[in-house]
């Protein structure tokens, strides 16, 4: 098999501009993803910085390093106010906030805030109000911090056990409260870390969002912060500055209609490379129309187990689902089919097989935000063997 002779389309995150991601086949133009985001958001780019991007323009990202990935993530908000200036928190136990023009912030550029102990005690802490939550609802607290010296730093909300302690030279968790859901830590460039507390809220009154730092000696060497974050899901996404209101990031969407010659009508294969972030549940990964009727896509579960579905009239054809949830990181899928002969792959290896089903007729292809980071996408117009199928999809 020769990969890009055999494929009708291929899409690797490469060249973009506004409203369009660049398919590396066909070269004509018809493969090409249509792109729309109605506002601004961010992207770490090649350098692991932070970096702002345009309204409708395409983010591959490199958050972690290696091959850049299209950035797909549904629409969230920042809630909290002043996302880099930590003057204007509440502080406590002698916390002091205090601006340092000549250092690097995790964009790149100079001048972030560090915060210290000025009554010279173990602990210091920020916080902020956190309103407009109910009992029940999944938030996401995020926090870039870079330490000159040992440090425990507590996040999270202000009710039974929504904070979780990691110790910041370590870079591990310590300990978490019984509302903590998950957590996550994430390295930046120049030293920096961002970590994630998602937690379950439990009080229906306004809370507060608060960092806290604290030691076994007195607090006394600077403890750098930038990019305070909270908002309202089960898991973070980029980041989304702000300064004196919220500021809501709309969502990504790429699809291409209209490309019934691209996708096997009557038999083909869909190769899908992603980086796998087990966030949204009970969604696909990629589909062939935005309804389920007459549809062929990857479901991601609500136990984040991955489904391969056909459906025609509304009717299941097939339905494969994996045995185990795919590893955290990068995996490789294809599905195939063809009247009465489907087949489901993941990381080289036959997932399932269904030897009596019916195709439907589909042109579209989506891209979901449930995905997150796409690595590569590709089309077939014929069924290939199971060797191909377990070749293409190996690690």
């Amino acid at each position: 098999m020769s990969t890009y002779t055999d494929a009708s389309l291929i899409y690797y995150p490469s060249g973009y501009k506004a409203s369009k991601a660049y398919s590396l086949k066909p070269t004509d133009g018809s493969g090409d993803l249509d792109f729309t985001r109605a506002s601004t958001a961010t992207r770490v780019n090649e350098s692991g910085l932070i970096e702002s991007v345009a309204t409708g323009v395409p983010r591959i990202d490199y958050t972690g390093g290696g091959c850049g990935s299209l950035l797909l993530e549904p629409q969230r908000t920042n809630k909290l106010l002043n996302s880099e200036n930590f003057t204007t928190y509440d502080k406590a136990f002698g916390a002091t906030v205090t601006f340092d023009s000549g250092f690097a912030n995790p964009t790149g550029e100079n001048g972030t805030y560090f915060i210290y102990d000025a009554d010279g005690g173990s602990s210091a802490r920020f916080r902020v109000s956190n309103s407009g939550y109910s009992l029940g609802d999944k938030i996401s607290y995020s926090l870039f911090v870079k330490p000159t010296a040992a440090a425990n730093l507590e996040i999270g909300g202000n009710y039974g056990g929504e904070s979780a302690t990691f110790n910041l030279i370590t870079k591990t968790l310590v300990s978490q409260g019984a509302a903590v859901d998950s957590v996550k830590i994430e390295d930046y460039a120049n030293g920096w870390t961002r970590y994630t507390v998602n937690t379950t809220f439990q009080n229906t009154v306004a809370g507060n969002a608060y960092p806290s730092f604290f030691t076994s000696a007195p607090l006394s060497n600077k403890i750098y912060i930038f990019g305070f974050q909270v908002e309202l899901g089960s898991y973070p996404t980029s980041y989304i500055p702000t300064t004196s209101t919220a500021v809501t990031r709309v969502a990504d969407d790429a699809r291409k209609n209209g490309i019934s010659s691209l996708i096997g009508q009557t038999e083909g294969v869909i190769y899908f490379e992603f980086d796998y972030k087990k966030n949204q549940i009970n969604t696909p990964l990629f589909q062939t129309s935005l309804g389920t009727t007459n549809a062929i896509y990857v479901l991601c579960l609500s136990d984040f187990k991955l489904r391969f579905i056909i459906n025609l009239g509304g009717v299941s054809q097939v339905s494969i689902t994996t045995a185990t949830v795919p590893n955290l990181g990068i995996n490789k899928l294809a599905i195939a089919y063809k009247a009465n002969d489907a087949a489901f792959y993941l990381n080289g290896t036959e997932i399932g097989a269904d030897n009596s089903c019916s195709i439907p007729t589909v042109d579209s292809i989506y891209l979901t935000t449930a995905n997150q980071n796409t690595q590569a996408f590709m089309t077939f117009t014929t069924r290939l063997s199971n060797a191909d199928l377990a070749a293409l999809t190996t690690l």
